[in-house]
């Protein structure tokens, strides 16, 4: 590399360096990723829904969303107990996924929760149901039975909301809003909120999906 390029780099790889070591969020155990649920599944699927009401407030919507979706694939890393750094959500999210709200008649959130019954849970928030073989049943959303004749607000990233992963009945929906909200900035903001109200990271299994 020619020495004035690296020159010129320097002081932002010190600040990159910087940056990624700083440290968001205490956290009281390490969350690792597995089915039907877990302590990272749960974390992030919660968060998000309750940035994606953040941001749907802040954008003025007009709505608050009532599932969120981690698509699993998307999860790389686990978090550590202790401190969890800007790096470590960098590699846990390596991605510029963006979060997108979609409005989902009842029986496409039906199907949608299929989908995750067959592939043994996953990473969702609002959301109760038992796995039957691979249906989603008994599915409450908010606490009521799901409603085949409402509509429901799923946020998610604009990689699945397209039909990534095998989610094509994500693209089947009534609306579509971008944010342009990165969602890694999402979970550092929320994560920084934590802090800032002198809490640590602490998920529970709630036995969401049986």
């Amino acid at each position: 590399m020619d020495s004035t390029i690296v020159q010129l780099y320097a002081p932002y790889k010190n600040i990159l360096e910087k940056d990624m070591n700083r440290v968001l969020a205490i956290s009281e155990n390490e969350l690792v990723k597995d089915k039907p649920e877990s302590l990272l599944t749960n974390f992030l699927a919660d968060l998000l829904l309750e940035q994606g009401a953040v941001v749907a407030n802040d954008q003025q919507l007009d709505l608050t969303p009532d599932v969120s979706f981690f698509n699993y694939g998307g999860i790389r890393s686990a978090l550590p107990k202790g401190e969890i750094t800007v790096g470590n959500i960098f590699e846990l999210m390596p991605f510029e996924n963006e979060m997108v709200l979609l409005e989902l008649k009842g029986d496409k959130m039906q199907a949608f929760l299929d989908y995750i019954a067959d592939h043994g849970g996953g990473s969702v928030g609002g959301v109760e149901m038992i796995i039957s073989g691979d249906k989603a049943t008994d599915v409450k959303i908010g606490g009521q039975k799901i409603d085949f004749n409402k509509t429901y607000w799923l946020v998610t990233n604009d990689y699945v909301a397209a039909g990534g992963d095998g989610l094509e009945m994500l693209a089947e929906n009534e609306q579509f809003i971008n944010s342009g909200e990165k969602i890694r900035d999402a979970i550092i903001e929320y994560l920084e909120g934590v802090t800032n109200n002198n809490q640590h990271v602490d998920p529970k299994l709630d036995g969401r999906i049986k």
